[in-house]
């Protein structure tokens, strides 16, 4: 038997009313919360859906003050003889299908959010400042933003698109990269190591760290390829899927952003477009469908540390890995060719 005594019942009502004001007074806080875009905001996806965190965080705090009444008056632990506890079964929604197909052909193109004036057909004739050689690796392939994933062939809207499994996110893309460089005979490094969990603001600095202790370790090491995927959702929640047909199959799109020194010292920037240049004509010249405009920006992204130094956008969040799997094989091979030809 349970005896709610009147001390009980008021202690209970004071902390209901701090419960409530509590989850009240957050509410209105978490509604003048201004959510900020990244540094990178043309190239991590908008995750962060207003409302949703207030939504949220409401839940938690009610279902916490319902805990703690429970807990004080013992609700819940008590169970009358002969009342029977009817099991009702959870009704699970439909997966939506919310992906919209593009193709971005823009050929030998750039995308330009700089004041510099350039022109990637310039760049086609001059050599790169570096050539590759046998045996030592030669390639570093890594992920600023490891966890970033895809989508399936049905997801629900709002579904993350970020995963800590290595065989569910980009990191995927860079094993069958690593691969495609191996066969064409040129050494490579693949570190997975995750830069963006548990803090994703300090991403870029954690990559530098894993970038530089690579370059010590294996002074080899001239290309640096920062291996993302892009991120594109409509107001309604459809995700984009940056795709094309390559020899009968789908294969999601290239995108290369090149860093500038417009806000920090990079003396490195114009050999790095110079590589990126190159890659494009490669690109369209192999596969004229594959390649997105060249991304040029005034963030340098760590791209100051080598002349080989790019970011690869395998196709978005909208695609199927088998989609980017596809995409970053066949930039892979480009790249291969261009280093073969210096």
């Amino acid at each position: 038997m349970i005896v709610i005594t009147k001390e009980r019942i008021i202690k209970a009502m004071l902390i209901l009313v701090m419960l409530v004001s509590s989850v009240t007074l957050c509410g209105f806080t978490l509604n003048k919360v201004k959510i900020t875009s990244f540094e990178y905001e043309k190239i991590i996806d908008k995750e962060i859906v207003p409302g949703k965190e207030k939504e949220k965080n409401v839940k938690e705090r009610k279902s916490l003050a319902v805990g703690i009444l429970k807990r004080y008056f013992g609700l819940g632990d008590y169970v009358e003889q002969n009342v029977k506890v009817e099991k009702t079964e959870e009704k699970t929604e439909e997966p939506i299908l919310t992906s919209e197909s593009v193709t971005i052909d823009k050929g030998l193109t750039v995308s330009n959010n700089t004041s510099y004036s350039v022109n990637p057909a310039e760049f086609l004739n001059k050599p790169l400042s570096f050539k590759i050689d046998g045996g030592s690796p030669q390639v570093l392939i890594m992920h600023t933003h490891t966890t970033e994933s895809f989508s399936e062939e049905a997801y629900n809207k709002g579904a993350p698109d970020r995963n800590l499994d290595e065989n569910k996110n980009i990191s995927a893309v860079g094993d069958a990269m690593r691969k495609k460089f191996e066969e064409n005979g040129i050494g490579v490094i693949h570190d997975k190591t995750v830069h963006d969990y548990p803090s994703y603001n300090s991403a870029y600095q954690s990559a530098a760290a894993t970038i530089q202790k690579n370059l010590n370790e294996n002074k080899s090491i001239k290309v640096v390829l920062d291996v993302h995927r892009d991120g594109i959702t409509r107001e309604d929640g459809t995700k984009v899927k940056l795709v094309t047909d390559i020899n009968g199959e789908k294969t999601a799109q290239i995108m290369i952003v090149v860093g500038t020194d417009t806000n920090l010292p990079h003396d490195k920037w114009q050999e790095n477009f110079k590589f990126a240049s190159k890659i494009q004509a490669k690109g369209v010249e192999l596969y004229p469908s594959l390649m997105r405009p060249i991304d040029l920006r005034k963030e340098r992204f760590n791209e100051q540390l080598t002349t080989g130094s790019i970011i690869i956008e395998v196709g978005s969040n909208g695609n199927t890995m088998g989609e980017a799997i596809r995409g970053g094989e066949r930039v892979a091979e480009i790249i291969s060719a261009v280093l073969k030809e210096g």
